[in-house]
């Protein structure tokens, strides 16, 4: 880590070791945890409001709000069920 990254880099390295974070927790999310708590993550992430919620000013994080849920549904549905 002793590499001088310019900031644009720095934060796609960021990015990276958040996605390979968030990649593992969901993988242990999927063996640890029963269906219903799996439905719960993604139902309280649909269930923000967001012509109040503060992030609905921000469409970097509204759209990354929208990517979790996507990705909590994707990796949570059986694929038979995705057809």
């Amino acid at each position: 880590m002793s590499d001088n990254l310019n900031a644009d880099q720095e934060l796609v390295s960021d990015i990276v070791a958040c996605q390979l974070v968030i990649k593992q927790l969901l993988d242990v999310i999927e063996i640890i945890a029963p269906a219903e708590v799996r439905e719960k993550m993604s139902a309280q992430l649909k269930a923000i409001d967001f012509t109040s919620h503060p992030a609905a000013a921000d469409p970097v994080t509204l759209r990354g709000i929208q990517k979790a849920i996507a990705l909590i549904e994707l990796k949570f549905t059986p694929q038979d069920e995705t057809h």
